[in-house]
């Protein structure tokens, strides 16, 4: 098995053939589902049988742990910024923000978590500024077709703007997993809303993901105009 800590490899990009993306598809659906179940910890080899293809096809397409965490959570930030075209067909937009930003909640609790924990295993990101920015095109992209909208109906203050919803989002997700991660108490306990952590709740994900949205209730609350 490769030395995932060793220096990021750089994978050159093509156009996939189609057997090869159903391949590529059949890992990534494997690996998400993997990760969702067992963890970061899981390895390249489990993930490879469980989709039903050779540890070489899975290493020439992704050759760590990390590639393929990117890869999933590329495809899951694909799928939250087209969440927004399908919620802003709604009749009420105030509440097609709020659950766009639930979603976005959930979704960077969980990939913190699967990241902070790959990191901790030795591994590093191919390309954390290139990473970063790909999501963040996306995500300022569908905010601005939900936030307007919620801002025109009274409902959102009016100088906010969509780059800096993500970004409060994005630093108020991070900010109460890193609070989770030190021990530290959560808005969701406090307003009633605490659970015991499941079984397959990994690190205190679920805490902090109700946490997090008691937050963006703070937050949206804060948002809303006065007077």
């Amino acid at each position: 098995m490769p030395d995932e800590s060793a220096a990021p490899v750089r994978v050159r990009k093509r156009a996939p053939r189609s057997d090869s993306r159903r391949n590529i598809d059949r890992i990534l659906a494997a690996a998400e589902s993997l990760i969702a179940r067992v963890g970061p910890q899981v390895t390249l080899d489990e993930i490879a049988k469980e989709a039903g293809v050779g540890p070489a096809t899975l290493y020439r397409h992704f050759p760590s742990r990390m590639h393929l965490f990117e890869g999933v959570y590329r495809g899951r930030v694909g799928q939250l910024a087209a969440r927004a075209p399908e919620l802003a067909q709604g009749d009420d937009p105030t509440a097609a923000l709020q659950t766009w930003l639930h979603e976005f909640v959930d979704l960077v609790v969980e990939a913190h978590a699967v990241l902070a924990g790959l990191l901790a295993q030795g591994l590093s990101e191919t390309d954390p500024a290139a990473n970063s920015q790909w999501g963040r095109t996306r995500l300022v992209a569908a905010a601005e077709l939900l936030l307007p909208p919620a801002q025109a109906c009274g409902s959102v203050r009016a100088d906010l703007t969509p780059e800096q919803l993500v970004t409060l989002l994005t630093g108020l997700t991070i900010a109460v997993h890193s609070l989770r991660e030190g021990g530290g108490t959560g808005g969701g306990a406090a307003s009633g809303g605490g659970t015991e952590a499941g079984a397959g709740d990994r690190g205190g994900t679920g805490t902090a993901r109700l946490d997090s949205r008691f937050a963006v209730a703070l937050l949206l609350e804060g948002l809303t105009p006065r007077g």
